[in-house]
C-alpha cells in the first residue's frame, strides 16, 4: 500500500505539472495527453482502499448484443462477438455487484449501443427476419440488472436503429423526466450529466426537426449520397475535421447545449459528462466524435467544473487530456473485447479513479487546475 500510495503521489504530481504547463501556455505532448493518467489496476484499487468512500459508479460501453455468429465489421478491422457480448454484460454485472457488496456502488453508466442494429431485421445477418429488438434488449437489461443499482443509459446510434424516439422515451432506457433523452443528477455533491448526441441524427424519423437538421448538415458537409439507400463509402472525399460528418454520428444541438450550460452553472461541485459519442478527437479520431463536438467542448471549458467526459462508440477505446485539463475517456467495447468495464470513484478533492477490468485501463484523473484551486 505504501508503494501504491507513492505511485499515486508521483502520478498526481506529473499530471498537475502537465496541467500547470498547459495553463501557462505550454503545449502538452501527445504522450502526456494520451497516457499520463494510466496506472495499474493494483494502484487504482489500493487508492480506493486507502481513501474515504466517494461516489462510486460502474461503466460499460457498446455491448451491442445480437444472437448471431461472430463477424467482422464492414471495414474488416475488428471481430465482433455478437452472441458472446451477452456474457460480457453478465461479467460486468458480476463485477458491479461485487463492488456494491464491497465498498458500495451508487449507479451504473451504460454508455450506449446496448443492442446491435441487426436485431431490427433491416440489414446484415437478420435482414428480412422478424425484429428481435425488444427480446434482445430485455436479455441485456436482465443481464446488467443482476446488480440492483440505478442504471443511467446513453442513447447510441444502434438504439435509433432499433427503436423510434417515442419508444426510447417511454421505455426502460430513459431515466429523464423532462420528455428528453438526456438528463442530469447529483450524488453527494457531484453532478453527472447524460447527454444525447443524437438529438440531430439521420436515423430519426424524417418528419422530425432532428432529422431535418441532420439532413442539412450531411448535405452540406458530406459529398456522398449518405441520405439515400444507395450503398456508398461514407468517408470518401472527407478529410481532417470533416471526417465526423457521417450518418453514424450526430449532434447534441443548440437547445441541449443551452440546457447543459445551465446545468453546469448550477452544479454544486465537480461534474462528469456521459455521452455515447466522444467529444474530443484526440481520445479517438475525428471519425467518431459528435458533429458539434467543438461547440459542446466550449460549454464544458467555459463552466470550468468538468473533470471528465466518459464516452463509448469508438470500440478500441482511448484517452486524452485536453488543454483545459478535462479528461476524455473512451471505454472499450464489450462487443469487441468481451471483458471490458470499470468501477470509478469520485473523491472530495475532485479527482476520479478508474479500476478497470479486462481491456479497460485503470487510471487516476486529477481535477482541472481551476477546479482544484476552488476545492482546496
Amino acid at each position: 500500500q505504501r508503494h501504491a500510495g507513492a505511485s499515486i503521489t508521483r502520478l498526481r504530481g506529473n499530471l498537475q505539472a502537465a496541467e500547470t504547463a498547459s495553463s501557462t501556455g505550454m503545449v502538452l505532448t501527445n504522450m502526456v495527453r494520451r497516457s499520463a493518467a494510466c496506472v495499474s489496476l493494483a494502484v487504482a484499487q489500493a487508492f480506493h482502499t486507502r481513501c474515504d468512500r466517494g461516489v462510486r459508479f460502474g461503466v460499460v460501453a457498446d455491448v451491442q448484443y445480437c444472437d448471431i455468429e461472430d463477424a467482422r465489421n464492414f471495414a474488416g478491422t475488428e471481430i465482433r462477438f455478437y452472441r458472446g457480448s451477452l456474457s460480457g454484460a453478465r461479467r460486468a454485472a458480476r463485477g458491479f455487484e461485487a463492488a456494491r457488496l464491497g465498498r458500495g456502488l451508487d449507479f451504473v453508466a451504460q454508455l450506449g449501443d446496448l443492442i446491435d442494429g441487426q436485431n431490427a431485421g433491416g440489414y446484415g445477418a437478420l435482414k428480412g427476419k422478424q425484429p428481435r429488438s425488444k427480446k434482445a434488449l430485455d436479455e441485456v437489461l436482465a443481464a446488467l440488472g443482476a446488480c440492483e443499482v440505478p442504471h443511467h443509459h446513453c442513447v447510441g446510434n444502434h438504439e435509433l436503429y432499433n427503436f423510434e424516439p417515442d419508444q426510447l422515451m417511454e421505455g426502460p432506457l430513459n431515466m429523464g423526466a423532462s420528455g428528453k433523452l438526456y438528463h442530469a443528477f447529483v450524488v453527494d455533491g457531484w453532478t453527472f450529466v447524460v447527454l444525447n448526441p443524437y438529438e440531430q441524427s439521420s436515423s430519426l424519423p424524417k418528419h422530425t426537426p432532428g432529422y431535418k437538421e441532420a439532413a442539412k448538415v450531411l448535405t452540406e458537409k458530406n459529398p456522398n449520397p449518405v441520405l439515400s439507400d444507395v450503398p456508398c463509402n461514407f468517408f470518401e472525399g472527407l478529410k481532417g475535421e470533416g471526417l465526423r460528418f457521417v450518418p453514424f454520428n450526430g449532434a447534441v444541438g443548440e437547445e441541449q447545449r443551452t440546457w447543459l450550460a445551465e446545468v453546469l452553472e448550477r452544479a454544486p461541485g465537480p461534474c462528469v459528462v456521459f455521452s455515447h459519442l466522444p467529444l474530443f478527437h484526440e481520445s479517438c479520431s475525428w471519425r467518431n466524435v459528435a458533429w458539434d463536438a467543438p461547440q459542446v467542448l466550449e460549454v464544458l471549458r467555459e463552466a470550468g467544473n468538468v473533470v471528465a467526459v466518459v464516452a463509448g462508440h469508438s470500440h478500441s477505446g482511448g484517452y486524452a487530456l485536453d488543454d483545459h485539463g478535462i479528461h476524455h475517456v473512451v471505454v472499450e467495447a464489450t462487443l469487441t473485447h468481451e471483458t471490458a468495464f470499470g468501477v470509478c470513484e469520485c473523491l472530495g478533492d475532485g479527482s476520479i479513479t478508474i479500476a478497470g477490468e479486462g481491456s479497460v485501463p485503470s487510471r487516476v484523473l486529477a481535477p482541472p487546475p481551476s477546479l482544484a484551486r476552488r476545492l482546496a
